[in-house]
């Protein structure tokens, strides 16, 4: 989302018990599941590492045709010789802008993950908005995602937010003419829609938590009850049947 500036911070989390959990990973385990590179990503993001929990999701991401994110993933796997099937969502929300999954790490995260994005979306926060991404992601050292501007659709619409997790100073962010290094436990409201890139200058991984957050989608359905105990509360769907929908290419 363009919010007229290059950045923002909106919150100060205490991220110590996360932050140990995620320094503990092991290369295997942030490769578990290569959910982004394989659907999700365009090419700068497939330079950093991530565990996706939740992520939207149109036909017009697929660059092969697929109709649905499972045959995305699946054949990637395919193509790849691997196991598809424990990368595949476990819940799909719809809204008026996109289709919204849940994989996997959801549960492994979960309890962690909802204090900081509670805080961290107060500031925003609307009666019918829907969280539609939360990932980790790790840049590792010497990695640069290029310079670009994301193009899809729901770039426009959605607040781009990254907590920092690591202490990496020297990983530098560059948008428009700004450049900056988060600092850990600050909540980033980041503008993509301004030319912007990473470099991690520094001899240690950059982790962030990466949230997505629609203010103002139209109608939900299901209603995404994993969220409302935490006052994310979805709006009612307008009406049972979902209009078609799609969206410009992931970039």
């Amino acid at each position: 989302m363009d919010i007229g500036v290059a950045y923002r911070e909106l919150a100060k989390v205490d991220i110590s018990g996360l932050r140990d959990e995620l320094l503990a990973l092991t290369d295997a385990d942030w490769m578990a599941r290569p959910i982004r590179r394989a659907s999700l990503a365009g090419g700068e993001h497939c330079a950093a590492d991530s565990i996706v929990m939740r992520h939207e999701w149109v036909r017009s991401y697929s660059k092969r045709g697929f109709r649905t994110l499972q045959e995305s993933l699946m054949d990637w796997a395919r193509r790849n010789g691997g196991d598809g099937r424990p990368m595949l969502p476990v819940m799909e929300e719809r809204n008026s802008e996109t289709s919204v999954f849940t994989f996997p790490d959801w549960f492994r995260w979960q309890a962690s993950v909802f204090p900081i994005v509670a805080q961290v979306i107060e500031p925003i926060a609307t009666p019918g908005g829907v969280l539609t991404r939360a990932l980790f992601v790790r840049l590792r050292p010497g990695a640069i995602i290029s310079p670009h501007m994301d193009g899809q659709a729901m770039a426009a619409r959605a607040h781009r937010i990254h907590v920092a997790i690591s202490d990496c100073p020297d990983c530098v962010y560059t948008i428009s003419d700004t450049s900056f290094s988060m600092k850990p436990g600050v909540a980033y409201d980041f503008n993509n829609r301004w030319q912007h890139a990473v470099h991690n200058r520094g001899d240690v991984p950059r982790i962030n938590l990466m949230l997505e957050y629609l203010p103002d989608p139209a109608w939900v359905f299901p209603l995404p009850l994993m969220l409302q105990p935490f006052g994310f509360v979805a709006a009612a769907p307008a009406e049972a049947a979902a209009p078609e929908h799609d969206s410009a290419a992931n970039s």
